[in-house]
């Protein structure tokens, strides 16, 4: 059995309820693995394992980061879209994106603690370090809302670029980035005082982020513009 190692890439198939091992080196998929109803995002948890998120299935699955195999299944998590653990690990939040709701579970024993109402589309999440603070991107209110993590409550919304999806915290923890999807810029937003203090040009539907590692470089996925 070809294992998921570091040459390999996990690739989720929504529409096909299941998950596909792509061998990066050859570029040829080597395995298919039913997952459940839309997998939409997926995550590294501290015990090497990685967390698929079935939208339309409303349950997690835990998968071997090292086989490929299906460790386990948890039912029961509503809608969970985009999700994320605080850096405390106490906390485990999931954006209910068709629900218009903000989800946060316990993170030992994933109990739920409070269901957080939102505007429309609930969509990417980012913490402060110190766990004080889940923010989570609304794509079709073009706005990003703020949940004390502490009193389990809204903190403050405001409003950002259109269709906002991926966030992501500057490792000083002062600056959030947003990408806006229906356009072609990233927003820099000092999220203590609540300013956009910059606009960054990129291409057309900037969507997602991902960190190089170095803490000073992010890669952002541009939809539209297929960059």
């Amino acid at each position: 059995m070809q294992a998921a190692h570091a040459e390999i890439a996990i690739v989720l198939n929504s529409a096909d309820q299941n998950i596909s091992l792509v061998d990066t080196v050859n570029y040829k998929e080597i395995r298919r693995i039913p997952t459940g109803k839309e997998p939409h995002h997926l995550m590294a948890t501290a015990d090497d394992q990685l967390i698929i998120a079935n939208a339309a299935g409303n349950e997690l699955v835990f998968l071997d980061p090292n086989t490929g195999n299906i460790q386990r299944r948890l039912p029961g998590i509503s809608d969970p879209y985009q999700i994320g653990f605080s850096p405390d690990r106490k906390w485990f939040v999931s954006a209910s994106n068709r629900l218009d709701r903000i989800d946060v579970y316990e993170a030992n024993g994933f109990k739920l603690a409070k269901r957080i109402p939102a505007e429309k589309v609930p969509s990417h999440i980012a913490f402060d370090a110190a766990s004080q603070f889940a923010f989570v991107t609304l794509q079709e209110s073009n706005q990003l809302i703020a949940i004390n993590l502490q009193k389990l409550e809204t903190a403050w919304t405001i409003s950002v670029g259109k269709q906002p999806a991926g966030i992501w915290m500057t490792p000083d923890d002062k600056y959030l980035l947003v990408a806006a999807t229906g356009a072609d810029y990233v927003d820099v937003i000092d999220w203590r005082t609540r300013i956009t203090v910059k606009r960054i040009k990129t291409a057309n539907g900037a969507h997602n982020f991902v960190a190089l590692g170095d803490k000073q470089h992010v890669f952002v996925s541009n939809r539209m513009a297929n960059s």
